[in-house]
């Protein structure tokens, strides 16, 4: 064989090695979304339900950090399948996209994402899950939930919004909400949701004894809002 020959061999030979490599490359770039390791998460990545969660209903851990946002996280488990969930942040002060609950993410238990939403706020959303499952968790952000200007004592601040109103078909048991700070929680009301919005506050749940708070809620308040007055 000629050098040329030779030449042009070792020149086909590298063309038909990148031709493979762009066809697995392309091969990988479209497998099918639902096998994506993006559209699961690791079981342990999802926290299991708390010890103390009730049997059916919802528990709502919704933690006001010192930058002023709340970090929620919910457990539901339902008596039958859940395929969609009614969510709203709702503002008590009644002012249009002045809440909202920011990157919303519904895993099942096994770390399956079954809907995500970068934003929930003063509109009611309709949430389809991707399946429909019997035991949720959930978690997102609520930005503007604080109302300092409430405060009459210095370094005593109000949140105002601890969590999205949440429904679904069948929903019932108990809801057991758990407010903590980074401060102390000083006290909590519960507000009845009312079409003319006339209802007022009332205290509610008890302290834990490590400057956390908790509520249960039960039939006509299952859908009860939660303000809690901080301080540090």
């Amino acid at each position: 064989m000629t050098r040329g020959l030779k030449a042009l061999a070792a020149v086909a030979v590298v063309v038909a090695l990148v031709a493979l490599g762009f066809r697995a490359v392309t091969n990988r770039g479209h497998q099918d979304p639902a096998a994506s390791p993006s559209s699961k998460r690791s079981a342990r990545d999802v926290p299991p339900p708390p010890a103390d969660a009730p049997p059916e209903g919802m528990y709502v851990l919704s933690d006001v950090t010192a930058d002023g946002t709340v970090q929620v996280q919910t457990w539901v488990r339902a008596a039958t399948p859940i395929s969609e969930l009614r969510l709203t942040t709702t503002d008590p002060d009644l002012l249009p996209g002045s809440v909202e609950s920011l990157d919303l993410k519904v895993h099942d238990l096994d770390g399956t994402l079954l809907a995500h939403r970068d934003t929930v706020g003063t509109n009611p959303q309709r949430i389809r899950l991707r399946a429909p499952a019997t035991d949720l968790y959930f978690s997102y952000t609520v930005d503007g939930a604080m109302d300092d200007a409430s405060a009459t004592v210095e370094s005593r601040t109000l949140a105002r919004v601890l969590g999205m109103d949440v429904d679904y078909d069948g929903a019932g048991g108990v809801v057991r909400r758990v407010v903590t700070a980074a401060g102390t929680v000083l006290n909590v009301a519960c507000l009845r949701p009312s079409e003319d919005f006339d209802e007022s506050p009332r205290p509610c749940g008890k302290p834990t004894g490590s400057g956390d708070w908790t509520v249960d809620l039960r039939g006509a308040h299952w859908h009860d809002r939660l303000l809690a007055q901080l301080e540090g």
